[in-house]
C-alpha cells in the first residue's frame, strides 16, 4: 500500500511541474494523418519551442489545444486535469490563449476594444465605461512596457503593435499558456528583440509560453527546451543547452539540410531584361533606378518602411501613378496593372498569401489554376476541367505540395504548403521575371532550401528574379546583387563580391559613415 502511495505522490508531483502534457494525441483529416500518437509535456514556467516541417502537425496541435479540433485519440493534462476543450471559449476559460501568426484583430476598432472583443465590458449603470476599459487597457500596455495608446485605431498600429495587442488580450485574460504560432514572421530584428523581451517579462511573471517557429536562431536565443515533430509523429525533446541547431534540424526532417543556401551562380544575359530609371511612387519610394539581367538574382535590403516591397508591387503594376520610366527589352513600356506586368512575362509572389496570395475559400486546384484559366478555355470560353486537373496535379507533384486532394479546401493546408500554392501559381506561365517578396516567410528549413534550389533553377534557365526577404543571411547568400535602400531611396547597389552583412545592415538603418564606407563598393548599373 505504501509503495502504491509513493508511486502516485511521484505521478502527481511530476504533474505538478508541467503545465499541459499530451497523452497519444492523433487526428486524421480524410486521408492526411496529421498527428500520429503524439506524447510530450511543457514544463511550467518556461518558454518551450516547437518546432518541424510544414505539414508536421505543429497547426493542428495548436488548434487541438485551442479547442478548434477535438483528437481522434488521447488525452490532454492541463494543470494536472484532463481536459477535453470543445471550444475556443472552454480552451481560453481553462487559461491557454493563442496568439495565431495571421493576427486576428479588428482594424476598425481601438486597441482597447481589440483586446475586450468577445467579452463582457465593464459598465456604469446601463453604459459602457469606456474610461475604465481604456484604463484596464493601459495598465497592461504598462505591464508590458510598450508605448501603445488605449483608444489608438488597430488600422494605424504597425505589425509588432498590433501582435502586442493580442499578447495583452491574452493577459487581460489571465491566462498560465501563452502559445505562440509564428510570431516574428512580419517583424524586423528591433522588433523582434522586443517582442523577446516581453516574453522573458512574461516568463518571470509565471507565465507559461510554447513558441512556434522555423527561425532555428531564434529558438536557440528564446527557448529553454525544444521539441520537434515530424510527419505528425513526436521526434524528441532536448535542452537548449544541450543542443545544436544541426542536430534539431535532422530532427525536424529526417536528414541532413547541409547546405540551406546553395547558391549558384550563372552566367547573365549582356543586356537587361527590364530597366528602371528614376522611378517614384509618392509616398512609398523615391529615384529607384536599377538595371535587371537575366540569369541573376537582384536583392533589395532594407527595413519595414523602407520601399523595398513597394518596389516590387510597382514592377507588378500596383502604383499606376508611380513616375520615372521602365525598359523592358530596351523599350519603354506602362505597367498600369497586374494584367499588364503578366502579359509582360512578370510574375509577382506577394509577402502575404492569406490577404494577397491565395482564395482561401477556394479549393487548391482553384487557387494554383488560376492563371491557366485562358490558356486553357475553348473557344467559347469553356473551361476544361480535365485539363486543368492535369495541370494542377503536375505543379502538385512538382512542387512538393502536400494535400489530401486537388479539390481540398487551400485553407486546410499548412502555410507553407499554402505557400508553395502560390509559388506554383505564379510561376504557371513560365515568367521571365519573378518578383518574390519574401517567399520563405513562414516555412520551414527544408522547404527552404527548395525554393533557394527553384532560385538557382530559374535564373539557369535565364530568368531574372527581384528577391525581398526579411531574412538578412537569406538574400545577401541568394543574390548576385543587392541593393540597400532606407526611407524610400537606394543607398547602394553592391556585387556580391562586395557584400558584408554589417555594412549592408549600416546602409538599410541609415548609419552615416556608412556612405562612406560604401563609396568604394557601389557599383554602376554595369
Amino acid at each position: 500500500m505504501m509503495d502504491t502511495t509513493i508511486e502516485r505522490n511521484a505521478i502527481d508531483s511530476s504533474r505538478a511541474k508541467n503545465i499541459i502534457e499530451f497523452e497519444g494525441i492523433s487526428k486524421r483529416f480524410g486521408g492526411v494523418q496529421a498527428l500520429d500518437d503524439v506524447s510530450f509535456a511543457v514544463p511550467r514556467g518556461e518558454i518551450h519551442a516547437l518546432v518541424g516541417e510544414n505539414g508536421a502537425g505543429k497547426s493542428t496541435l495548436i488548434r487541438v489545444c485551442g479547442g478548434v479540433f477535438l483528437p481522434d485519440a488521447g488525452k490532454i493534462r492541463f494543470e494536472g486535469q484532463e481536459k477535453e476543450f470543445r471550444s475556443v471559449q472552454e480552451s481560453r476559460d481553462a487559461g491557454i490563449s493563442i496568439v495565431h501568426q495571421e493576427i486576428p484583430i479588428a482594424p476598425a476598432l481601438s486597441a482597447a476594444e481589440n483586446i475586450f472583443l468577445g467579452r463582457p465590458l465593464p459598465k456604469r449603470g446601463r453604459l459602457v465605461d469606456w474610461k475604465e476599459v481604456n484604463r484596464r487597457t493601459q495598465e497592461l500596455f504598462d505591464r508590458l512596457q510598450v508605448r501603445i495608446k488605449p483608444t489608438e485605431i488597430a488600422s494605424r498600429l504597425t505589425i509588432a503593435q498590433q501582435q502586442i495587442v493580442v499578447i495583452a488580450q491574452a493577459l487581460s485574460l489571465e491566462s498560465d499558456l501563452l502559445i505562440m504560432d509564428e510570431p516574428t514572421s512580419a517583424l524586423n530584428k528591433e522588433e523582434t528583440n522586443h517582442l523577446f523581451s516581453i516574453l522573458r517579462q512574461l516568463k518571470a511573471q509565471g507565465i507559461s509560453i510554447l513558441y512556434v517557429s522555423h527561425r532555428l536562431e531564434e529558438v536557440f536565443e528564446i527557448a529553454d527546451r525544444i521539441t520537434a515533430l515530424r510527419d505528425g509523429k513526436y521526434i524528441g525533446t532536448v535542452k537548449k543547452e544541450e543542443a545544436t541547431p544541426d542536430q534539431v534540424v535532422r530532427m525536424m526532417v529526417g536528414r541532413e539540410v547541409s547546405n540551406l543556401f546553395p547558391k549558384v551562380y550563372n552566367e547573365s544575359t549582356s543586356e537587361p531584361l527590364i530597366s528602371v530609371r528614376h522611378l517614384t511612387a509618392d509616398g512609398a519610394f523615391e529615384d529607384v533606378s536599377f538595371d535587371l539581367y537575366g540569369g541573376e538574382v537582384l536583392g533589395l535590403v532594407g527595413l519595414q518602411g523602407s520601399g523595398t516591397s513597394e518596389v516590387l508591387r510597382a514592377l507588378f503594376g500596383m502604383y499606376p501613378q508611380m513616375k520615372g520610366e521602365v525598359l523592358f527589352k530596351g523599350q519603354p513600356i506602362q505597367i498600369n496593372s497586374s494584367a499588364d506586368a503578366i502579359r509582360l512575362g512578370i510574375a509577382y509572389v506577394p509577402a502575404d498569401r492569406q490577404l494577397e496570395g491565395l482564395f482561401t475559400v477556394m479549393s487548391v486546384r482553384d487557387n494554383g489554376g488560376l492563371l491557366l484559366l485562358r490558356r486553357i478555355a475553348g473557344k467559347l470560353g469553356w473551361i476544361r476541367l480535365g485539363n486543368l486537373d492535369r495541370n494542377v496535379r503536375g505543379a502538385v507533384k512538382d512542387f512538393g505540395i502536400r494535400t489530401a486532394s486537388i479539390h481540398s479546401l487551400v485553407s486546410s493546408l499548412s502555410g507553407g504548403n499554402q505557400q508553395k500554392v502560390v509559388i506554383a501559381r505564379s510561376l504557371s506561365l513560365t515568367p521571365r521575371i519573378v518578383l518574390l517578396d519574401d517567399p520563405t516567410r513562414g516555412i520551414d528549413v527544408g522547404a527552404k532550401a527548395e525554393v533557394h534550389e527553384l532560385l538557382n533553377q530559374l535564373t539557369a534557365q535565364g530568368c531574372g528574379v527581384i528577391l525581398v526577404s526579411s531574412e538578412l543571411p537569406e538574400v545577401l547568400a541568394m543574390s548576385d546583387r543587392v541593393i540597400a535602400m532606407y526611407r524610400g531611396r537606394m543607398r547602394a547597389l553592391l556585387d556580391h563580391h562586395n557584400v558584408d552583412r554589417e555594412l549592408v545592415m549600416s546602409l538599410a538603418t541609415g548609419a552615416d559613415a556608412a556612405v562612406t564606407t560604401a563609396g568604394a563598393a557601389v557599383m554602376a548599373a554595369r
